[in-house]
Formats: C-alpha cells, sequence, structure tokens
C-alpha cells in the first residue's frame, strides 16, 4: 500500500524537524528548547554511564578484593551524607544554580578521565587506586546531584514531566543498551588495559559534549529560600529537617517508605557482579549482555508505565510496581546458571520504570519549590546513610553464607519494605491525568 504523497511530505517535514532539534534545538521557544536539550544530553551521558558499568569488573581486572568492590558502594554513600545537605542548602541561597551544578559535573566526569592511566602506575595495589579515584571524584557528583532534581523540575512544567522523563529514559536505555553489549564484546576480545582505556575515554568525551548542551538550558532564578539563610552548621540542618519532616508530612512518608524499601536492595547491590563473576564465570561479554538487556526491555516499560501514569495517577503505578521488584534478586539468587538471569534481569526491565516515573514525580510533587533543594538534599543524605553501611553488611554476610542466599535474603527484605508504600501510602494527590491520543 502506497501512502499519499501529502502523508510523505508530512512524515519527510516531522523527520526533518525532529533531525534539526536533536542537532541544534535553539530555535524554539523556551520550554520546547530545554525539553530537546535534555533529550539530547542524556544521549552523550550514557555513553559514559554505560562505561560505568564495567566499574566493578574494571577493579576486579586491576586485583580489588570483594571487601574493596564493596566500599565502590559504600564510600561514595559516607561521602554523600557530607556533601549533600551542606550543598543542599548552599544552592537553596541562590537564584542562579545551574553553573555551578554543571560545573561540579564536569568535575566528576573529568575523573574518568583520570581512571585511565591507572594501569601505567607504578602500584602494587592498583585496584585499591581506581576504587579510591572514584570515590574522590563522587565529591562533585553529590553536588550535582543535590540540585539537579530541583533544576529538572523548575524546567519542565508537572503536567509533561511524566512523558520527558519516559523519554529521556528511553533514550538513555537505547544508548546503554547499543554501548553496552558493543563495549562487554569489546573488553572480552580486546587485548586488557587498552580496552577499558579506550572504553572510559570515548564515554568521556562524549558525556562532554551533553556538559556543552546542558550549559544552553534556560532555568529562571529561582527564589533563594529564607529557611537557607541560617549558617550551615550541623544544629541548623538537624532543624531544618525537623521541620521537614513536621510540615510536610508526605516527605516523612516517602523518605520512611523508601528506606524500607531500598535496605535490602541497597545490601545486595555489590554482590551481582560479585556472584555473577565469583560463582557463575561470567565473563565481561555476558556482562555487556545482561547490562544491554536490563537497558532495552526498560524501553517498552518507559512506554507502557507513562501511558499508565497518564491515566492512573504516579501514586498508584507506585503501590503496583515498587511491591514487586524484590522478586528479582531472588530470581537471581535461584538461578543455578547464568542463561535463566538473562530472562530475569528482562523481565525486571519491564516493570523498574513504574517505579522510576511514579516515584521521582511523587518527589518532587510533595517538596515545596522554594526549598526544594533542601528537601532533596535531606532525602539524597538519608538515602545514602542506607546506601553506606547495607552495602558492606550484604558484603560480610555474603562471606559467611554466600552469595546466592544473600541476594535472596535481599529480595525478602526488600518486599517487606515496600509494603509500607499501601500501608503508609502518600495522600498527595496525583497530577491530572493527561489524555493520551
Amino acid at each position: 500500500m502506497h501512502l499519499p504523497k501529502p502523508a510523505i511530505r508530512s512524515a519527510l517535514r516531522r523527520g526533518f524537524h525532529t533531525l534539526r532539534c536533536m542537532v541544534a534545538p535553539f530555535h524554539l521557544g523556551t520550554a520546547e528548547r530545554n525539553i530537546w536539550i535534555l533529550y539530547i544530553e542524556i544521549l552523550w551521558a550514557y555513553f559514559l554511564v554505560a562505561a560505568m558499568t564495567f566499574n566493578a569488573p574494571y577493579a576486579l581486572r586491576l586485583g580489588a578484593t570483594n571487601a574493596e568492590i564493596g566500599l565502590l558502594t559504600s564510600l561514595p554513600a559516607l561521602l554523600a551524607l557530607v556533601v549533600t545537605i551542606p550543598a543542599g542548602q548552599f544552592l537553596a541561597r541562590r537564584a542562579r544554580r545551574l553553573p555551578l551544578i554543571l560545573w561540579n559535573l564536569l568535575a566528576y566526569r573529568i575523573g574518568y578521565l583520570l581512571i585511565i592511566f591507572i594501569p601505567l602506575l607504578p602500584l602494587a595495589f592498583k585496584g585499591q587506586a581506581l576504587v579510591w579515584t572514584l570515590v574522590a571524584f563522587s565529591t562533585p557528583a553529590h553536588f550535582f546531584n543535590a540540585g539537579w532534581s530541583a533544576v529538572l523540575a523548575d524546567l519542565i512544567p508537572e503536567a509533561r514531566r511524566a512523558r520527558v522523563f519516559a523519554i529521556r529514559n528511553v533514550i538513555a536505555a537505547l544508548v546503554s543498551t547499543v554501548v553496552i553489549f558493543a563495549a562487554g564484546q569489546w573488553l572480552e576480545h580486546g587485548r586488557f588495559p587498552i580496552n577499558y582505556q579506550l572504553l572510559y575515554a570515548i564515554g568521556a568525551l562524549a558525556s562532554f559534549v551533553g556538559i556543552v548542551y546542558m550549559f544552553q538550558l534556560r532555568v529562571p532564578d529561582s527564589a533563594p529560600s529564607t529557611a537557607a539563610t541560617q549558617p550551615i552548621t550541623s544544629g541548623s540542618i538537624l532543624r531544618n529537617a525537623r521541620d521537614m519532616f513536621l510540615h510536610q508530612p508526605d516527605f516523612r512518608r516517602i523518605v520512611v517508605n523508601t528506606f524500607a524499601h531500598a535496605a535490602g536492595m541497597w545490601m545486595i547491590a555489590p554482590l551481582y557482579v560479585l556472584y555473577y563473576v565469583r560463582t557463575l564465570g561470567a565473563a565481561e561479554g555476558w556482562i555487556g549482555l545482561n547490562n544491554m538487556l536490563a537497558n532495552l526491555s526498560p524501553v517498552l516499560g518507559f512506554f507502557l508505565w507513562q501511558r499508565a501514569i497518564a491515566r492512573w495517577g504516579e501514586n498508584r503505578v507506585l503501590k503496583l510496581t515498587i511491591s514487586i521488584v524484590g522478586i528479582y534478586p531472588i530470581l537471581v539468587g535461584l538461578s543455578p546458571g547464568l542463561t535463566p538471569i538473562l530472562f530475569w534481569t528482562a523481565l525486571n526491565g519491564l516493570i523498574t520504570p513504574g517505579v522510576t516515573l511514579s516515584h521521582f514525580n511523587m518527589l518532587l510533587k510533595v517538596t515545596p519549590q522554594a526549598e526544594r533543594p533542601m528537601y532533596i538534599s535531606v532525602y539524597t543524605a538519608i538515602m545514602n546513610g542506607g546506601t553506606f553501611v547495607m552495602p558492606l553488611i550484604g558484603v560480610l554476610l555474603a562471606g559467611l553464607f554466600g552469595f546466592a542466599p544473600v541476594l535472596i535474603a535481599g529480595g525478602i527484605l526488600c518486599l517487606i519494605g515496600s509494603s509500607s508504600f499501601r500501608i503508609r501510602s502518600l495522600q498527595t494527590p496525583d497530577s491530572l491525568a493527561v489524555r493520551l491520543e
């Protein structure tokens, strides 16, 4: 069946408009321009994010121990406890927050250029050096994270957030799928360490392109928060956190519920790669394939769940999806070999986008706009407290009982904690459903 000529011309015009927006969206109005820049920057950023999925295998190849792999997860969380809340208060005092946030992002990504040279250093403990370099350069990343969520809320109207975040995540998933699969094959068959060095070099340089676009974002100046004018001391931090919990009950609920849900997942976070490599004998190629599936299946998941949110609202989708994500580590721990895990990973990738979209939108909804950097920094600091402690517990327990039993225990703990979203559900109304044609 041939398309009529007007339909062909219309399709070509839409395609040309999309291509023009992806290359240079600066002819658009401010809101559309910002949204297209967010699409472009995440495309480039995920070249580096895809490379980062091989941080643990890289450290293992350089001689890192199981405990050091655990520290790779937990120590950045400890730094976040120190950095995030002061960073949130610091940003809340300033009207122009974006440049400060982006310069810290640039500093973080430069760290991935530096780790290229670690195999060349005359060190006996190269794996340890890699871990500590990654930990040190996580500090500017925590500053970035303290402000970026608030910037996204200012850039994207509430009614469009679910759709924009879904498209951003689909772009990220597609880029990750291609890069991770290709990287896994390259790492498995390339010569060490140059295979890893080229991977990180390409990822870091691509991410710099995304930062160039991010500096073109146009966000209105924020009204400095009056609550952030007091000196940044431990006493003021505790008082602010107490006031947030007292004055915003739903903020208190989402913090407590999320901590209960995530404790089990944090505990087993460093165990997956150790289980795959140490117990099941996975090579970089299989790890790349598994990570590829973990990024490919969410493409469909984000499409389905952003439509579900538009119809049912964020809160209902959150309660549905977060209640079942703990099944994944249980299935992984029960798997006798590597092949079934690929199927469980793909299935899990269909479910987790529902959690990602609904939870983040609800977090933005329960935080006051003027003080959002402070609220998000307190939330992040509390979560990082768990992220610091629980992986250390997980590695310790795995040494006593084995990787598979602890993975199963972490999944059960997650399922129990997730029930808090039903028992103590959020009371903030959902956004008005946006009808999808």
